[in-house]
């Protein structure tokens, strides 16, 4: 992309994020202030996170600075995860990065969860960020691809947060272990269920059927972007047998906490939930959470 492109792109998306609605014009002055910041003072940024919580990002890990500002960079999915989960059930973060996802469910809700994240050096991170919010008895991380089968899957590295399974040995790959949903959530049901992993989305539910058809499983957040390409998966196949499990596509709106369906072909991080009464009756009765000045 062009880079003229690439910072009107974030300038635009920064403007309107939705934290942002009041303050758009100090919000951009903010995020090229930090972003400048980031990338000359050594070392990594603490950021403040909803309620409590903080979230250490490494400006210099390819794709991580945008976690630094706005904070909740997937404001609407995030959202979602805090107004959705209650303590002591079980949210599985598979693609987990550097923890954000996993901060918030059970840093803000008080819930478990089960994070999985192949990369080494993101791995590392995310153990940071659970140790820096006091969650180690409440996640449980795993440095691990999630799959189709219990094994071992190359993994590429220097890529930061954009590190993907990939399909042969190489200079700059590494092995890790693989397992699958199934195996990993036979005792322990996910409440909610997130998937990002940059086009293995196909492989992380074939080896996920039983976790799919769980009715414990309420809602999931999975990622499509056309990504499953490079491996030659069609992903609207892989959303058809989705719904085909009782689950429908939507979006969230936080701060009026309602539920909008959405077109089966949507793309973007596709919010998926299952007896729509139950999850509207959640969302609605759920506690706000505090991120800077704003209430949500």
């Amino acid at each position: 992309m062009n880079p003229i492109i690439k910072v009107v792109s974030a300038l635009r998306y920064v403007a309107n994020h939705p934290a942002n609605r009041d303050r758009k014009v100090r919000a951009v002055m903010e995020y090229g202030f930090i972003q400048i910041a980031a990338r000359i003072v050594p070392g990594d940024v603490c950021v403040k996170f909803p309620n409590s919580t903080r979230l250490l990002v490494s400006p210099h890990m390819k794709g991580a600075a945008h976690f630094i500002t706005p904070p909740l960079c997937e404001f609407e999915d995030m959202a979602f995860v805090m107004h959705f989960l209650r303590p002591e059930e079980t949210f599985c973060d598979v693609g987990a990065n550097i923890g954000a996802f996993s901060v918030l469910a059970s840093g803000v809700t008080g819930a478990k969860s089960i994070a999985f994240e192949p990369s080494p050096e993101t791995f590392e991170m995310l153990q940071c960020n659970i140790r820096l919010n006091n969650l180690t008895s409440r996640v449980r991380t795993m440095q691990a691809v999630v799959g189709g089968q219990i094994g071992t899957a190359q993994f590429s590295s220097g890529l930061g947060t954009e590190n993907y399974v990939t399909k042969s040995a190489g200079e700059k790959t590494v092995a890790v272990p693989m397992t699958t949903l199934d195996h990993e959530l036979a005792t322990t049901p996910a409440t909610v269920l997130k998937v990002d992993v940059e086009g293995f989305e196909t492989e992380v539910f074939s080896g996920g059927k039983q976790t799919l058809q769980n009715p414990a499983l309420l809602a999931l957040i999975v990622e499509r972007n056309g990504s499953g390409n490079r491996y030659g998966y069609d992903e609207a196949a892989l959303h058809t047998e989705i719904r085909s499990c009782g689950f429908k596509p939507h979006s969230y709106a936080p701060f009026t906490r309602t539920l909008h369906p959405i077109g089966d072909n949507d793309v973007g991080n596709i919010i998926y939930i299952r007896d729509f009464t139950t999850v509207y009756e959640r969302l609605r009765s759920a506690p706000s959470f505090q991120i800077g000045s704003l209430k949500v």
